[in-house]
């Protein structure tokens, strides 16, 4: 009864998620204020559902939806959802919302249409203490972050690529300027770099403690390693300006590319991430 219960609450959420972004869509074609009211008013409802559905899962399980894949894929939408509600107050920008959102609901969906898995434990649950809790949920927190950073390094070479082009519709117009994308892009990656480091040092030391020295040679710490390099080598090159600024969008989007990589597939040949299985 629970798990048919939390089925079809993610299955209407999954709908109201849907129409909310064709809303948004819908109204950056169109430029139609009353299809973004009602998409971000289904937006608000959506977060409101996933909340309760969230709440819903720890009563009846006892723990905090992360600890498999599938079950961060949910909360990575949870936070995409709530990042985007704020940043639509801030951020003036209907196409980032929309695509901001279509990947939420790109996870959403593959997490809804996985098996519902109730147990009040997973392969990991014996060792899983508030180290762990600390360095997962920092680690997705800053994924939000980094994709928030490459949305908006696209839509800096979209900008670019209209004023090539000397494209000035209404699209060009309510998309921001290149300088405010930028700060954007550099504010993000910054805060995604700082949280996925100190992410990375928390994992590492919670794996020395339960694993020993075997973590130095597992494929996901040292990819971990290497897309924190990347991101801190890219946030150098930008503050030195030492690339043209085109380029350094273009890393950032290939980094958020490996990022993912990193979270989707290199995750499954890793020894050390049972949580992922």
């Amino acid at each position: 009864m629970n798990e048919l219960l939390l089925m079809r609450l993610h299955e209407a959420i999954l709908i109201l998620y849907m129409i909310s972004i064709a809303c948004y869509f819908f109204d950056f074609v169109q430029k139609s204020p009353r299809s973004k009211r009602y998409g971000f008013l289904l937006l608000r409802c959506v977060f409101v559902m996933q909340s309760i559905a969230i709440i819903l899962f720890i009563v009846m399980v006892g723990r905090i939806p992360i600890e498999t894949i599938y079950e961060g894929f949910y909360f990575f939408t949870w936070l995409i959802i709530l990042l985007s509600l704020i940043l639509s107050k801030v951020i003036q920008t209907e196409f980032f919302i929309f695509l901001m959102n279509l990947i939420g609901f790109i996870f959403m969906m593959i997490h809804t249409f996985q098996p519902l898995d109730l147990s009040t434990g997973t392969t990991v649950s014996h060792m899983m203490n508030e180290l762990l809790w600390i360095h997962v949920t920092l680690a997705i927190v800053s994924y939000v972050m980094f994709l928030i950073a490459a949305l908006h390094a696209v839509l800096y070479l979209f900008q670019v690529y209209q004023l090539k082009r000397k494209k000035f519709n209404h699209k060009f117009f309510r998309i921001s300027d290149l300088e405010s994308l930028n700060q954007l892009v550099q504010k993000f990656s910054i805060i995604g770099c700082v949280m996925l480091l100190i992410s990375l040092i928390l994992g590492i030391y919670w794996g020395i403690t339960f694993e020993g020295n075997s973590i130095w040679t597992d494929s996901k710490v040292l990819s971990s390693i290497l897309l924190v390099i990347g991101y801190g080598s890219y946030i150098y090159l930008h503050q030195k300006h030492k690339l043209m600024m085109h380029r350094l969008m273009d890393i950032n989007i290939m980094l958020f590319l490996f990022m993912l990589t990193n979270f989707l597939i290199i995750s499954r040949f890793s020894g050390f991430h049972q949580l992922f299985y």
